[in-house]
């Protein structure tokens, strides 16, 4: 008989997994109390929902579906036995709940205070580490959870099937009976197995958000205190430093902090590369590969040296190879630390000292003077003060004593004359002496603060000015080792891609610079403090938003549009200049088809990186059709002409009648395509001048293309001979001197004819096929030259031209003065 229980699992698949959903959201608020019991049934453990119907299953299909469910079953049963899944769940917790643990020890209580910024940034840090790897293992819960609450749903909605089958079907065969109860069977017994496995991992979850739930207190916690100590940077925290020593009793906290700053950064360093152990290995294997390149780049640095000078002072650092593999690696460990130990940055980019020295660009160290090596050692004194010096008394005096050498250094700096090798330029002194002004500034504000009371403000100053300038000058090595490996890399070939604003190697550099003068920048407002509270000044002012209609627009949306349409322009330009100049060269095309797989890229990068715009702007892409609509208004109005064109240069670009390179003679002109694009084609005539013809009137108008097939062509040269010259020597000679000729092709082979005999001469033309890749003109005008040298040689002359002259009613007195001067012949035709 069907019973209540078996009523109440009637659910179907929607009703039980939205149930589920909304057990797991309930779950934080539930995880204070003890964890329930996991539940004996799948129904048990799933709120049920009102029941609905359920369809019979007809005895035609039972046979089939029977087969179906008991293949289903067999894998929901593979699936349930999996101790080890949530044997490791379990244990990630337990390991994940104990440096919780350790890491709330470290954070609680009032000792906070007794720490610097630079330790409570290392343990909002850790926080976020902790917080990352549960958001990971919360992921996993969450999709073993679903997989188990789909497979007991399922199960549900199956057995409710089957045993719907078995109440209104009590005519069925017996067969078909027994095949209903052994399905029915079945799917209870997989329901039991499957309803212990999701009660236990749906206690994980809990135990999981009630973790998380203190990942995020620490965090906030700490995040507090940093805010805390940012308010106090104006205001007096300590009695004037000419009241002397305020006696010891500071000595036992700032000891104490001393021990608990070691123990919060080992403690990070240690979870942080727990969490990263593969990346670290990665690392690690790059590092070691790099030396041997470093190495091999060297020797070929030299050569490109000898055979170039201009390149000697952006080569110089991969001569020193040893210093450039410390930098990058010193660069690498920054990379991986940016959101890991502060302490361990410190000391790698301490330990880099030397090689950075030595890769700075000798304009540099000569613009700084001593500061490029008096700050490493500023950096270096103060670390150290800092962690070893346990009097705050004798800590302020040592932190006075650096800002005033440091105050003296700058004014030095300022008021010298610059006497390298190479003088400043105006604009980078003005540059120099506007940040060493700012930096004098800043130290004696350090200073004055030190000295009136407020300690926290001329700790994090004079920190802020050493940090940024070491760090400023580790990165300026380090850039200038990667323009150098760029340039040996891949120097000789980029610098034949020209682009508008130089070659690409120089767009290479100039964008790497940006990117290093960026991570500066970022570096300098964290230094100082400023980082956050601009961040969040520009995320309100970013934020927003503007109405239009029904479209809602943000400032922070409108600069995203501004960059994705710049930076779709970039790329569109360099990849195509990529495809042109060094990619498709190499690869064997048809003539004209990298032309258009180029410029084909660069209007598809175009369009998508605006579509990618106007989505970051909020624009609703599917309303594109109604502005297509209306362009199709506009076009049929008075845009014919340009969609002529873009739509010409389609066919173009596919059918390629004429290709970059091509003779042409198109508007009654006649020159070398230069340049095919969308709407325009640029030609090149003879005498110099740039053509701008559109696109439609290629197709529209007869074109002659000379060089479609190839670029050889047929010269015709006419020649004249004298009537008692043979003319079958004469064409024997003509078609010799020309087999002979630079620039003429033998097949087809040069033919000379006999076209006339009109005017007393014999009349001949030659005609001759150039070779490909001679110029035409230049190979007619030789030939022409030594077809005069050769009849002339041969005793052929060539024919001048004759004229008859009439006169009549001469005297006879002027006609003996004319034939005075008249040949004899010519006397005699002259007389009646």
């Amino acid at each position: 008989m069907f019973t209540a229980r078996q009523h109440a699992v009637r659910v179907p698949m929607l009703g039980a997994a939205a149930a589920l959903l909304l057990g797991i959201a309930a779950a934080p608020a539930r995880a204070a109390g003890p964890l329930p019991a996991a539940p004996a049934t799948a129904a048990a453990s799933i709120a049920v929902a009102a029941p609905n119907r359920v369809e019979a299953i007809p005895a035609a299909e039972i046979t089939a579906r029977a087969d179906a469910d008991e293949q289903f079953i067999r894998e929901v049963t593979r699936r349930a036995d999996a101790g080890n899944e949530l044997q490791g769940f379990d244990e990630a917790l337990a390991r994940q709940a104990s440096a919780v643990d350790e890491l709330a020890a470290q954070s609680s209580g009032d000792d906070l205070a007794l720490l610097s910024v630079r330790r409570l940034e290392s343990l909002r840090r850790h926080w976020q580490l902790f917080g990352q790897e549960m958001a990971s293992l919360r992921t996993r819960l969450a999709r073993s959870t679903r997989a188990r609450s789909e497979d007991a749903a399922s199960l549900a909605d199956r057995r409710a099937a089957w045993q719907a089958t078995r109440q209104a079907s009590a005519d069925l065969a017996p067969a078909l009976l027994q095949r209903v109860d052994e399905l029915v069977t079945q799917t209870e017994r997989a329901e039991a197995l499957v309803s212990p496995p999701l009660g236990r991992i749906l206690a994980l979850g809990r135990r999981a958000n009630a973790l998380d739930n203190r990942i995020q207190a620490g965090e906030s916690a700490v995040a507090a205190e940093i805010a805390e100590q940012d308010r106090r940077l104006a205001e007096l925290d300590s009695p004037p430093l000419w009241q002397g020593d305020a006696g010891t009793e500071n000595n036992a906290p700032m000891a104490a902090g001393l021990d608990r700053s070691a123990a919060i950064e080992t403690a990070f360093v240690r979870d942080y590369n727990h969490a990263n152990t593969n990346l670290i290995r990665v690392l690690t294997v790059v590092g070691v590969l790099l030396l041997p390149l470093l190495l091999w780049l060297r020797r070929r640095a030299v050569r490109l040296i000898a055979a170039d000078d201009d390149r000697a002072a952006s080569l110089r650092p991969l001569t020193r190879p040893w210093s450039a593999w410390l930098v990058l690696l010193a660069l690498g460990s920054v990379w991986f630390d940016l959101h890991g130990p502060t302490v361990r940055q410190q000391i790698v980019v301490l330990l880099a000292w030397w090689p950075v020295m030595r890769l700075l660009p000798p304009k540099v160290v000569e613009g700084v003077g001593p500061l490029a090596w008096l700050s490493a050692a500023f950096y270096l004194l103060n670390i150290g003060a800092s962690l070893l010096v346990t009097n705050e008394f004798v800590y302020r005096w040592l932190l006075l004593a650096m800002d005033l050498l440091m105050f003296a250094t700058l004014v030095w700096l300022l008021a010298r004359k610059h006497s390298g090798s190479a003088p400043l330029r105006l604009a980078r002194r003005r540059v120099r002496n506007v940040l060493l002004v700012v930096a004098a500034a800043v130290v004696a504000v350090a200073a004055v603060s030190n000295v009136v009371g407020n300690a926290s403000l001329a700790t994090m100053l004079t920190g802020a000015v050493l940090d940024s300038t070491y760090l400023a000058l580790s990165m300026l090595a380090a850039a200038t080792v990667l323009v150098a490996l760029f340039r040996v890399l891949w120097g000789p070939r980029a610098a034949r891609l020209e682009t508008p604003a130089g070659s690409l190697i120089e767009a290479g550099a100039r964008l790497g610079r940006l990117v290093m003068a960026l991570a500066c920048l970022l570096i300098i407002l964290r230094t100082f403090r400023i980082y956050q509270p601009l961040a969040d000044l520009l995320s309100s002012a970013l934020g927003a938003t503007f109405q239009a209609g029904q479209l809602s627009i943000s400032l922070g949306s409108v600069v995203a549009f501004v960059f994705a349409v710049v930076l779709a322009f970039w790329l569109a330009r360099t990849i195509r200049l990529l495809l042109a100049e060094e990619i498709l060269p190499k690869m064997t095309l048809p003539t004209g088809v990298g032309n258009s797989i180029s410029t084909l890229t660069y209007f598809t990068i175009l369009f998508v990186g605006l579509l990618a715009a106007l989505a970051v702007l909020g624009f609703p892409l599917a309303q594109l059709a109604i502005i297509f609509g209306a362009l199709g208004v506009g076009i049929g109005f008075g845009l014919q002409d340009m969609v002529k064109n873009f739509v010409a240069g389609l066919i173009l670009m596919f059918e390629r009648p004429i290709r970059p390179g091509d003779v042409v003679d198109v508007a009654g002109m006649s020159g070398t395509v230069r340049e095919i694009g969308m709407r325009v084609t640029r030609v090149g005539t003879f005498d110099g001048a740039d053509v701008v013809v559109p696109n439609g009137m290629l197709l529209a108008d007869k074109l002659v293309n000379w060089t479609l097939s190839g670029s050889h062509r047929r010269v015709e040269l006419e020649i004249g001979t004298g009537p008692d010259d043979p003319p079958r020597r004469t064409l024997e000679l003509l078609v010799a001197i020309a087999s002979k000729q630079e620039g003429v092709a033998a097949v087809p082979s040069p033919v000379a004819l006999m076209t006339g005999l009109a005017g007393g001469t014999l009349q001949f033309v030659l005609r001759a096929w150039t070779i490909e890749g001679f110029d035409w003109p230049v190979v007619r005008s030789n030939l022409a030259v030594r077809l005069r040298e050769g009849l002339a040689e041969a005793g052929i002359a060539l024919p001048r031209p004759q004229s008859d002259l009439h006169l009549s009613g001469l005297s006879d007195q002027a006609a003996e003065r004319l034939g005075e001067w008249l040949p004899a012949s010519t006397q005699s035709a002259m007389r009646p």
